[in-house]
């Protein structure tokens, strides 16, 4: 299974915000970028994002393999626990610098039980759940709001976000 190494922040595209903003502060390319979220032809312009969007960003500067969500407005930590099929309590453990979990910020970067998977070309959804443990719903639910996400078609190269089974 081709499980990426590095550090991953899974981040929401705002207003304003360019591949090149993103890039920027997150030490990351746009290069990698597209290549992560598929964003080139056929399937968009190059580029192309849109407000409320969370695509995959690789972190250059540490090789450590983790994947850090950054808030969003209005998410709690039940959401983001269900989100990506784990519980309060394991973010809780993961994210000890957090001293009360009611109150989280916006842009804050949460580091998450999941993994990055890159896509082959024989890959499905069905395939990539059975080698994980987890459930196809758990794949869905973890990667919605993606661009270049699909539960029918998965392209190659595409940065899959899979919920960890053995931290859940």
């Amino acid at each position: 299974m081709p499980l990426a190494h590095g550090t991953f922040f899974l981040c929401t595209v705002y207003p304003n915000d360019t591949l090149y903003s993103i890039g920027m502060r997150f030490g990351s390319t746009i290069e990698q970028i597209d290549q992560l979220n598929v964003l080139y032809p056929p399937f968009t312009d190059p580029g192309l994002v849109f407000p409320g969007q969370i695509l995959v960003v690789p972190y250059r500067y540490n090789p450590t393999t983790q994947v850090f969500y950054s808030i969003r407005p209005g998410d709690s930590m039940y959401l983001i626990a269900n989100q990506f099929s784990t519980s309060v309590e394991n973010l809780n453990r993961l994210n000890p610098q957090i001293k009360n979990p009611n109150w989280i910020y916006p842009n804050f970067p949460l580091k998450i039980p999941v993994r990055i998977y890159i896509v082959s070309p024989s890959d499905s959804l069905y395939n990539i759940a059975n080698r994980s443990r987890i459930s196809i719903e758990a794949l869905i639910r973890a990667n919605r709001g993606r661009p270049g996400f699909s539960p029918d078609v998965l392209f190659p190269g595409y940065g899959l976000v899979i919920p960890d089974s053995r931290q859940a």
